[in-house]
């Protein structure tokens, strides 16, 4: 009985000693238009924003949203990629990518400055967080 007990608790060990981790990587990025960030191989560029959310001091009937639309390039193959933040119908602020071979999630996280009633052309910036499967 006393040569089980420590033969029990190494196959414990090996057991729950050989469970993979799984590795995960944040980034995060911040793209104004027309910038670009190399990923691996790979090019994303934020090419430009739609922003149609409500004024901040202003009467809206909705909040709106505002889109940032990126084009990933790499492996000869361009691909379109639409994130959203706020009233969004059917478009996320998630986009589920592959990067040379490799799966990432792409994470809208904030568009600014907020619109204000009184200016018009500011420099926006889309912050976003790109995570490694």
């Amino acid at each position: 009985m006393k040569k089980l007990i420590p033969s029990f608790l190494i196959l414990v060990m090996f057991a729950f000693g050989c469970e993979k981790k799984s590795e995960t990587k944040t980034t995060n990025y911040e793209f104004e238009i027309n910038t670009s960030k190399s990923i691996g191989a790979s090019t994303l560029v934020l090419q430009t924003i739609s922003d149609s959310r409500c004024p901040i001091n202003a009467d809206c009937i909705s909040a709106g949203g505002a889109k940032a639309y990126f084009k990933l390039t790499g492996n000869n193959t361009d691909q379109e990629i639409i994130l959203c933040k706020g009233d969004c119908g059917t478009l996320a602020s998630v986009a589920n990518i592959k990067i040379n071979g490799v799966d990432y999630s792409l994470k809208l996280i904030d568009i600014t400055p907020y619109p204000q009633l009184q200016k018009s052309s500011v420099t926006q910036t889309v912050k976003v967080e790109l995570t490694r499967a």
